[in-house]
């Protein structure tokens, strides 16, 4: 592991692109040279720093939250594109967010959605569920909601109605990966709940295929895929685990000085890590 991308504070949201890497530090948007990690230039957009912000990017578009509001900039110049107000208080603030090529998806605190068109930057409000909904993951015409109560929820994108739904846990799903790639099974949905259970779901007939208990000591998050492995990462417990995917067996754990709370973004075999206590990036070479 090496110390990759260096800033002045922890990194809250990071999109890695083709040639860059856009990150969110304090109150600043920061691009830095993906082979390089150096920086190439940066923008102050918020007056204030904070640490509940999320990032999200793609095809030229980067979308920051920040509590009830959302932001849009172009993902080149850091230009502001517009803004918008989507709730008023801790009531209504924005707990998730994911996007496609055509819309922005905020989860907004007590089972909203509210969706912002990418081109016409329409919003239009939808009540989902009696819940809050921290994990968001755009499925084909489908929209996959992990919520605060342990249910996994398959939205129809055009109307935003429930086809769907899992019990998954009593607590909060908080972390929701999507492996494409399963071989003869098609598309797998892993999940990662607070009560410490790692789930493999399949999204062809949603329902569960197997469940890993006690998968890690304290709260974690689904990483991502490298080849035949799932990469699980704990910020609390300083561990990252690899699961053999098909399985769900555990091949190994990695010890590593992380805290509270982070980012990872897996591509190719390499693996982008943030963490309260990195000033940064740092890069880890699945392949050693």
């Amino acid at each position: 592991m090496k110390h990759f991308v260096i800033t002045e504070s922890a990194v809250l949201g990071f999109c890695v692109a083709d040639h860059h890497i856009d990150c969110l530090c304090a109150n600043k948007l920061q691009k830095f040279e993906k082979a390089s990690g150096q920086l190439l230039f940066e923008k102050l957009i918020f007056d204030k720093n904070g640490l509940a912000r999320i990032l999200t990017a793609d095809n030229g578009q980067i979308f920051v939250s920040d509590f009830c509001m959302l932001y849009a900039f172009d993902q080149y110049t850091y230009e502001l594109l517009g803004k918008w107000q989507l709730g008023e208080d801790l009531s209504s603030d924005i707990c998730g967010m994911t996007m496609d090529d055509k819309t922005v998806y905020c989860s907004i605190r007590n089972g909203k959605i509210i969706t912002v068109d990418r081109t016409s930057f329409q919003e239009t409000e939808h009540i989902i569920s009696d819940s809050s909904m921290w994990s968001l993951k755009s499925y084909h015409d489908h929209l996959l909601c992990g919520t605060v109560s342990g249910q996994l929820l398959l939205l129809n994108k055009a109307s935003l109605s429930l086809e769907k739904s899992l019990v998954l846990s009593r607590q909060n799903i908080r972390s929701l990966f999507i492996d494409a790639d399963n071989n003869s099974r098609g598309s797998i949905l892993y999940a990662a709940a607070q009560d410490k259970k790692l789930f493999q779901i399949d999204l062809s007939q949603f329902e569960i295929l197997s469940v890993q208990k006690n998968a890690h000591a304290k709260m974690f998050d689904c990483a991502g895929a490298y080849q035949d492995i799932l990469v699980t990462v704990s910020h609390p417990c300083s561990e990252i685990a690899f699961w053999d995917k098909h399985s769900l067996q555990k091949i190994k754990t990695l010890s590593v000085p992380l805290k509270l709370s982070g980012n990872t973004c897996l591509e190719g075999n390499h693996m982008y890590l943030t963490s309260r206590n990195i000033d940064g990036i740092d890069l880890i070479d699945l392949e050693s």
